[in-house]
């Protein structure tokens, strides 16, 4: 199932069938002129959508590249950082909003991921965290995949992620979308 933060932005545009009752990502998420936003995971082009509404974005690049890597070509204007979620290159209290899509889940220490997303976000700074439900058996079955072939992730149940957050002083809601993806949105207190 494709992510539905990813069906291309039009103003007032229909939302895509898999999406259901949620409404589209950018017309929910409210956006002030020269805010701070990292985004981490399979963004595809957000950063480029989110730099035309005015706002400073960085990229956490995963993944290891040389001269050219997809979040630059995808998004261009937007700053392209090297480095992990668990170990993020950046000053305490730097960023107004986290975005993690699909990513959050194959870190290999969530604990770690979840207190670097703390202490990198402002104070009622606003946490967007999208991921697979393992509550899905074909998620359930990746994720055994990932194991017998010694990959060291952890995916998380949709409650399991209230926990953690909430135990981070976060105040959080969370939206599952047919058992096969949520979206938790929480607010560092």
């Amino acid at each position: 199932m494709k992510s539905v933060l990813y069906h291309d932005y039009e103003p007032n545009a229909d939302l895509i069938e898999e999406s259901d009752d949620v409404t589209c990502f950018l017309d929910t998420i409210k956006y002030d002129i020269g805010d701070k936003i990292l985004l981490v995971g399979d963004i595809g082009n957000l950063g480029k959508r989110l730099r035309m509404l005015g706002v400073n974005v960085t990229i956490l690049e995963h993944s290891n590249y040389q001269d050219v890597c997809p979040s630059l070509i995808n998004n261009e204007n937007c700053t392209v950082v090297r480095g992990a979620l668990e170990y993020m290159p950046f000053n305490d209290s730097f960023f107004d909003k986290v975005i993690v899509l699909d990513h959050f889940n194959h870190t290999s220490n969530c604990k770690k991921a979840s207190n670097e997303i703390r202490r990198v976000l402002k104070r009622k700074g606003e946490l967007i965290l999208e991921d697979r439900n393992l509550k899905n058996l074909k998620v359930k079955l990746k994720y055994l995949k990932h194991r017998l072939f010694g990959e060291h992730v952890h995916y998380n149940y949709p409650q399991e992620i209230l926990n953690i957050f909430a135990k981070l002083n976060f105040e959080g809601a969370l939206k599952e979308i047919e058992n096969e993806r949520y979206i938790y949105i929480g607010k560092r207190k």
